[in-house]
């Protein structure tokens, strides 16, 4: 099995909260010598899941080094930080990911379209993944000129907005990507991630309780419901 049938299978495993297979898969990914920010953000959610914590930091920690400016893994890696009491670094964690928050095709075949969308999204993960995330926004962009349903690629395009700064930009895809597709998880809980960067924990709060009302099962929501009853 190939790099890229790894990662996919991985991937598929995770959003199935099948985490054994997915953690089986990563780890051969990154056992390989590749190294991708998501990989070890999701190898940390899964040892996170198993309350296995300080293996976790490990991985937040590693995906942080690779990509700075990956908001989500600094919220992962605060909330890890809080379940093992270690309060000064998880606020230190905390506030360098607000910090960088608040800073810095017609007449072509539906089929080729997809295609190419696909080419360009696939592009922007890369780009997105060595922290280049200009390079990221504009395939990104790309993609979704050509399939603007798609609302995966908006809400990517809504965390690179929110890993160079562009906060009121990153809020506007992810509400967009709500309104194509209220069931979208990622869209709710990338978009409570957002405010609660921005310290509005109640708009956070409401956001992934909206999602958890959706979407009972979803362990990554339920960990920052947990973190929000931490804070009160």
């Amino acid at each position: 099995m190939d790099l890229k049938e790894l990662s996919a299978e991985g991937n598929e495993f995770f959003q199935k909260g099948d985490y054994a297979r997915a953690k089986e898969r990563f780890l051969e990914v990154i056992g390989a010598g590749y190294r991708f920010a998501d990989v070890y953000n999701k190898l940390g959610l899964i040892f996170c899941d198993n309350r296995e914590y300080e293996q976790a930091v490990k991985y937040f920690e590693e995906a942080l080094k690779i990509n700075p400016k990956y908001t989500e893994v600094s919220l992962n890696l605060s909330v890890t930080y809080n379940e093992l009491g270690k309060y000064g670094k998880a606020r230190e964690v905390y506030a360098k990911a607000k910090e960088t928050a608040e800073a810095e095709a017609k007449g072509i075949d539906p089929f080729v379209k997809g295609k190419l969308a696909n080419l360009h999204f696939n592009t922007g993960e890369i780009y997105h993944e060595m922290g280049l995330l200009d390079e990221a926004l504009s395939e990104y962009t790309r993609a979704l000129d050509l399939r603007p349903e798609l609302v995966d690629v908006r809400v990517k395009i809504g965390i690179a907005y929110r890993d160079k700064g562009f906060i009121d930009k990153a809020i506007h895809e992810f509400k967009e990507a709500k309104i194509i597709n209220p069931s979208y998880a990622a869209a709710g809980i990338n978009l409570g991630i957002t405010y609660y960067s921005l310290s509005k924990f109640k708009l956070a709060e409401e956001e992934w309780l909206e999602v958890q009302k959706k979407h009972p099962g979803n362990k990554t929501v339920a960990m920052y419901l947990r973190l929000l009853q931490r804070k009160q």
